[in-house]
């Protein structure tokens, strides 16, 4: 675990692929749980929105139960026809602390410096899009 604004922390999704946030390019984070009905939207728009951008942005499905797991949050990645979609469990709640993220159904795009450049509630995956490349993707 690393702390400070400058250093990235390294996470492993379900499928035990590593993933530094913010790392080499920015990244956008979707804050939920598999119980919350409103988060399938806000999921799905991050999905959409990381597909549009083609490899250019990080994205992450970050669940803040600790209690469910994997085979749940893959069952919910694939309701919402995302499958592919990189998701990791928020043990310890280490992300949540690190970007101050309290309410499920939130979304941060973060710089590569580590900066958090955009905070929304269930946005639309154009509103992703857009403020991943303000935060550089490009």
């Amino acid at each position: 675990q690393s702390s400070g604004a400058q250093k990235g922390t390294e996470v492993t999704t379900i499928n035990d692929e590593k993933i530094t946030v913010p790392g080499d390019k920015p990244a956008a984070l979707f804050f939920f749980s598999v119980g919350c009905g409103e988060c399938a939207g806000g999921a799905e728009s991050l999905a959409k929105a990381g597909n549009e951008l083609n490899g250019k942005a990080n994205v992450l499905a970050v669940d803040m139960d600790p209690a469910e797991s994997p085979q749940t949050i893959r069952q919910f990645l694939d309701y919402i026809k995302a499958p592919e979609l990189p998701a990791v469990i928020d043990t310890g709640a280490a992300l949540s602390q690190k970007y101050k993220v309290a309410a499920l159904s939130t979304l941060i795009v973060i710089d590569q410096a580590g900066k958090v450049s955009f905070r929304a509630t269930d946005p639309g995956p154009e509103a992703i899009q857009t403020a991943l490349e303000k935060a550089g993707a490009k």
